[in-house]
């Protein structure tokens, strides 16, 4: 497995983000935009109680963002909780 992904699914109620981008994880601003949708697009869906983030590979959870892809301002997060 060498592509690079984040994607969305559902299993009893429990929204599962999976990110990938090997080999450690880092993430371009690219994958931290649809990582970001996708939290979001979680946050606003009924039939999701709670997130969990998970990465794929086996060597890092993520390594941090790739500094020179993205804004400073690209961190401002904003969780809509209902």
């Amino acid at each position: 497995m060498s592509a690079s992904y984040v994607h969305l699914t559902v299993e009893n109620k429990v929204g599962y983000i999976e990110f990938y981008n090997p080999p450690h994880n880092a993430l371009p601003a690219a994958l931290l935009a649809k990582l970001t949708e996708l939290i979001e697009t979680a946050s606003l869906d009924s039939s999701i109680a709670i997130i969990v983030l998970k990465s794929g590979g086996d060597r890092t959870f993520c390594a941090g963002a790739v500094i020179n892809t993205v804004k400073i301002d690209f961190f401002i997060f904003k969780l809509v909780l209902n």
